[in-house]
């Protein structure tokens, strides 16, 4: 387990009144991991646009060469955006970028007209070896360090999440709808707290990411959740139902931003009161001693 785990959100969809952030629709988290006086760093996503994420790091004094190593949590473009970018300013060689097997596949939707929503022109896998990564895609749970794993896959076990029937992708010559499959997260296992959970968009469903961390970790309980819920636009018997999905886990506390949606975050308010916290970029959580 780590001895401590603190998570600063680089880019995020809204800013607070404090420093001069840049906000854009995206995600990016800094994590930094400290187990008996090492420390691993790494991030969770790198937003859209790589100018916007650099100039928020620079203002927490975050450096890009500080990083071990990134997870692309799926492959749409405001998570994705200026990935070989990113990986270039580490400027190391064999940079681990971590991802599903699947990142790379066609991605769009046709409402009101096609357009590709998966990874852009110039962040191809191609260009992300040029800059000097070495993508490292599985659909397993992969270590990151000692107390620090990625969730793989996520299974679909309930019957109101998932990503809906907007997304396509085409499959041997066919289009078909995408069920997001390369969706998944970060688990982090901290000494005397519990599990910390960091999630993209939870395309999969937050409920679903949350049985699949019990699964993987039985009997330790969730001391944290933070990302995105991708409820802009659910329903209120969706919403609803992952709210009592949430109960369930007993976090200590959730932090959801990006694309969880006004409505969603106003009921975790009602719902978990001072537990629950809106990111901002910026915004700091520190885990541990």
């Amino acid at each position: 387990m780590l001895d401590t785990l603190e998570i600063i959100t680089l880019m995020e969809d809204s800013v607070s009144m404090e420093g001069h952030f840049i906000a854009e629709h995206g995600l990016s988290f800094f994590i930094r991991g400290t187990k008996d006086g090492k420390e691993v760093r790494g991030l969770l996503d790198v937003g859209q646009t790589h100018e916007f994420l650099a100039h928020n790091m620079r203002e927490l004094g975050i450096s890009p060469q500080s990083a071990d190593f990134v997870v692309l949590s799926h492959c749409h473009y405001d998570h994705t955006g200026g990935i070989a970018k990113f990986v270039e300013s580490t400027g190391k060689h064999d940079f681990p970028v971590i991802a599903n097997p699947a990142l790379f596949r066609p991605h769009f939707v046709t409402t009101p007209v096609v357009a590709a929503k998966g990874v852009r022109t110039g962040d191809e896998r191609e260009a992300i070896e040029r800059a000097g990564g070495r993508l490292l895609l599985s659909g397993a749970p992969f270590p990151l360090a000692d107390g620090l794993s990625t969730t793989g896959e996520i299974p679909r076990e309930t019957d109101f999440e998932g990503p809906g029937k907007r997304f396509f992708t085409v499959r041997d010559g066919e289009v078909v709808q995408d069920s997001i499959p390369d969706d998944m997260g970060i688990v982090a296992r901290v000494k005397e707290k519990g599990l910390v959970v960091l999630a993209g968009c939870s395309h999969s469903g937050i409920v679903n990411i949350l049985k699949r961390v019990r699964a993987l970790y039985p009997g330790e309980p969730i001391e944290g959740v933070v990302g995105g819920l991708h409820l802009v636009n659910g329903t209120e018997e969706k919403m609803e139902k992952t709210l009592a999905g949430l109960k369930e886990f007993d976090p200590a506390w959730i932090a959801c931003g990006h694309c969880t949606g006004f409505p969603m975050q106003a009921k975790l308010f009602q719902v978990f009161g001072s537990r629950f916290t809106p990111l901002t970029v910026g915004k700091r959580f520190i885990v541990g001693a």
